[in-house]
């Protein structure tokens, strides 16, 4: 018998979307056995990956197509291991992390013969120093910054908790609007967001 979902009762933590998790749960309902939820779960990545991987055009750097060859090397055992630090068993936070060197190693002479440079750092960036490096290098505090609330496309490190400074919606969609630091009042339209030293402040209409 497949497992069944414990008795309905008030849930007052729940953040995800109501609707989503009750269509997931008469799916699983509907399921004869374990094998058949697996299978499940299994159908929804391939719909991703028809939909997000052969009919989107990918936008966002840190998702980018990789090869055949890279997803195999994410899925192989190396994959699941944590390997903090830096290469060198005295760098690393982890034991265990011999064949880990060696293949971080081999990445880190492969780059630097790619690019015919001295230095490569093989760890991926994150989004948020991305961000991070273009706010630096193209504005000063004070500027103003336009743009999209989340859910119509804009990413959250460029929302309330990106970075210090003072800001607001550019849109009327979103829920964050500005608070002045020198004034308890709220404004009657949506401000651009600025950027520049401060604190961040948010509230919700």
């Amino acid at each position: 018998m497949p497992p069944r979902a414990a008795p309905a009762l008030p849930n007052r933590v729940e953040i995800h979307d109501a609707g989503i998790l009750a269509t997931a749960r008469a799916v699983l309902d509907a399921c004869a056995d374990p094998r058949a939820m697996g299978a499940a779960v299994a159908a929804a990545v391939e719909r991703n990956a028809e939909w997000r991987g052969r009919h989107c055009i990918n936008l966002l750097a840190p998702e980018a197509p990789t090869s055949p060859a890279v997803r195999a090397l994410l899925a192989a055992e190396i994959g699941t291991r944590a390997a903090e630090g830096h290469i060198g068993a005295v760098n690393r936070w982890f034991a265990g992390t011999r064949h880990i060197d060696e293949v971080e190693a081999l990445c880190v002479e492969l780059m630097k013969r790619y690019f015919r440079c001295n230095y490569a750092d093989h760890r991926l960036c994150a989004s948020m120093i991305g961000n991070a490096v273009v706010y630096t290098a193209l504005t000063r505090p004070g500027d103003v910054v336009m743009s999209a609330a989340q859910p119509f496309g804009a990413i959250r490190r460029t929302g309330p908790t990106a970075r210090p400074g003072r800001w607001a919606a550019t849109s009327s969609t979103s829920r964050w609007i500005r608070r002045s630091s020198r004034s308890t009042s709220t404004p009657s339209a949506p401000l651009p967001r600025r950027c520049g030293r401060g604190w961040w402040r948010s509230a919700c209409r």
